[in-house]
């Protein structure tokens, strides 16, 4: 079980703050200044200390691996995952009138690479959603013999609804088609397992507390063998498939390595134990209370969403109370993290009930 206590010591804002918005961002705990700094200082003999960062990749990798469910060779890093998923996408053996299938709803990075793509043929597949609770069969049911590829979020980024992996990939399974999955919203918040996508790409600035400029990609052997990068550099000369193509964010790469150490000293499992007792807590005392919750309570992860029509207003009043959540129209979204606790929650709810007025 984790010391909430100490915990809550690494992460000095919230000793004056509500902090209830990791889905926009994730804090960062004491040790991570001095983690990208050592890349600094390795750095000030320039290259003779290269063979120590390409060490630390290495390792960030397996423990990324670790956490994933697959090996560290099928790991690569990016920039962003908005960088990963344009990468993937024009390096796909696509041709016209092959469909991608992705909700209707999807965030804006996950659908502007295959909206590019539309003017050489690729066809899009906009599935409607209408009701949070049907968002993996809406897709499954959506997938036939002419999809190519299924592009989806995890962990939806506006609804906080998470998609069953399993089932999407038994259909893609049975169709030839590929799942590209944008997991920035589950990474680090629930257990992932990446290794029946075909691609899972996430940014490490939310739920793995590690600042932005950097992203990581898995990509599965199928997917691995049927690429031709659209974007070449020093590091993927031909006849080389591989989407990485310059140096690596050897800072950024420091900082998560050292995070995801203290991530995993303190217990992966707890983490998601911890996120997944605040979101059920949070779900229930909204119903309770009367207010729009649309995150399906069996389908959640880390993100409990409030439709509310002043949604706006609500959350500048909590902002002034220092609370701060995330407002994305028509929605109040509330993200607790494992460093948040019962008594955030609590107060959270006050102030919610005091405001909606």
């Amino acid at each position: 079980m984790l010391d909430t206590g100490k915990v809550r010591r690494e992460f000095p804002h919230l000793a004056t703050n509500v902090y209830l918005n990791t889905a926009s961002a994730g804090l960062s705990w004491v040790g991570q200044a001095d983690a990208a700094a050592e890349f600094y200082r390795h750095k000030l003999g320039g290259m003779a200390r290269h063979d120590d960062w390409i060490l630390r990749a290495d390792e960030t990798r397996k423990l990324l691996g670790r956490l994933l469910g697959v090996g560290a060779e099928r790991v690569l890093f990016a920039s962003s995952t908005t960088e990963a998923l344009n990468l993937i996408a024009f390096a796909m053996p696509l041709a016209k009138g092959d469909c991608v299938v992705l909700a209707e709803d999807e965030f804006t990075s996950v659908l502007s690479p295959w909206e590019t793509l539309q003017s050489n043929g690729i066809r899009l597949n906009r599935v409607p959603i209408n009701n949070e609770s049907d968002r993996t069969r809406a897709l499954c049911a959506a997938i036939n013999a002419k999809t190519r590829v299924l592009a989806v979020s995890h962990v939806h980024w506006r609804t906080g609804t998470r998609v069953d992996l399993n089932e999407l990939s038994a259909v893609c399974a049975q169709y030839d088609c590929r799942l590209i999955v944008d997991g920035v919203q589950a990474a680090g918040a629930i257990a992932v397992d990446a290794s029946n996508t075909d691609a899972y790409c996430a940014s490490v600035f939310k739920w793995l507390l590690s600042g932005f400029g950097l992203a990581f990609i898995v990509l599965g052997d199928r997917l691995s063998a049927e690429l031709t990068p659209a974007v070449r550099g020093y590091a993927n000369i031909p006849p080389s498939r591989s989407l990485r193509y310059g140096h690596q964010n050897y800072p950024g790469i420091y900082a998560l390595h050292a995070t995801l150490q203290y991530l995993d000293a303190l217990g992966w499992q707890d983490i998601y134990s911890q996120v997944d007792r605040l979101t059920a807590r949070l779900s229930t005392e909204l119903q309770a209370r009367g207010f729009d919750s649309t995150t399906p309570h069996d389908s959640r992860a880390g993100i409990i969403s409030i439709r509310h029509p002043d949604a706006a207003r609500l959350v500048a009043a909590l902002a002034a109370e220092s609370i701060s959540v995330e407002h994305g129209a028509p929605f109040l979204r509330v993200s607790p993290h494992f460093y948040n606790t019962d008594a955030d929650v609590d107060r959270f709810i006050g102030a919610l009930a005091r405001n909606n007025k």
